[in-house]
């Protein structure tokens, strides 16, 4: 059996150099997407994220960048204890200029074990808000 991988498109008003710089970038990640961020975006840098409330893991997620292709494309790899085998799959975002702003793909692909199925799951649910959140982040904000 295998995990199917995610899939989401999300247009964003904002240009993919800033796009980019959200997805990859620590005090950027640590607005929208986790509580703490260290991340070096380059091929083979180190990313950590952390989570605090309450249904977060203890652990943090480690992982590194697998591709950082300014401003259209970037990947990771990682986990943590909590997955098996420690890793939760690699994520991925190709964005591309669209009408002003950008649209970006997110694919999230998860190992082939079964065990990954409620994993998928949780993140089917989980991304959606999160690219909610950037998209609330990166929006034109007429007071700044």
């Amino acid at each position: 059996m295998s995990v199917a991988g995610l899939e989401f498109v999300t247009d964003l008003a904002a240009p993919p150099s800033r796009v980019f710089a959200a997805l990859t970038e620590a005090r950027h990640l640590e607005r929208w997407f986790c509580d703490r961020a260290e991340s070096d975006p380059r091929e083979g840098g180190d990313l950590t994220l952390e989570w605090t409330g309450p249904r977060a893991s203890a652990e943090p997620f480690r992982g590194h960048w697998i591709e950082c292709a300014a401003p259209t494309r970037c990947s990771y790899q990682g986990g943590h204890s909590g997955y098996p085998d420690g890793n939760a799959g690699t994520v991925t975002f190709d964005l591309a200029a669209d009408s002003g702003g950008t649209r970006l793909t997110t694919r999230h692909e998860f190992p082939d074990p079964p065990e990954y199925e409620p994993i998928a799951a949780r993140y089917r649910d989980a991304w959606p808000r999160a690219l909610d959140r950037l998209a609330t982040y990166l929006a034109p904000n007429p007071a700044r």
